[in-house]
């Protein structure tokens, strides 16, 4: 083998015994959301003890765009330009 594979290979093996593995990154991550939680770093959430608005409704693939267009306020707009069923057009 030439430098350069040596390189390659040094590299790989160096990559590969410095990753972790998926069960020891979940509980690295478990860890911190309980260490959080323990911490109360979840206690002031907003919306926390409500439900999630439109939990219910079927599945909707531009649920994302019309909650923008309704926080931002662009309905009136929209329904303007493109007509009062814009809502619900599919």
């Amino acid at each position: 083998m030439g430098g350069q594979d040596a390189g390659r290979l040094w590299h790989n093996s160096t990559m590969s015994s410095n990753r972790m593995s998926r069960r020891a990154v979940e509980l690295v991550a478990e860890n911190r959301i309980r260490e959080a939680i323990e911490e109360g770093q979840f206690d002031d959430l907003p919306g926390l003890g409500k439900p999630i608005p439109d939990i219910d409704e079927p599945y909707d693939p531009d649920w994302w765009a019309k909650q923008w267009i309704r926080r931002e306020g662009a309905g009136k707009l929209l329904a303007d330009r493109f007509g009062k069923d814009f809502w619900s057009r599919k």
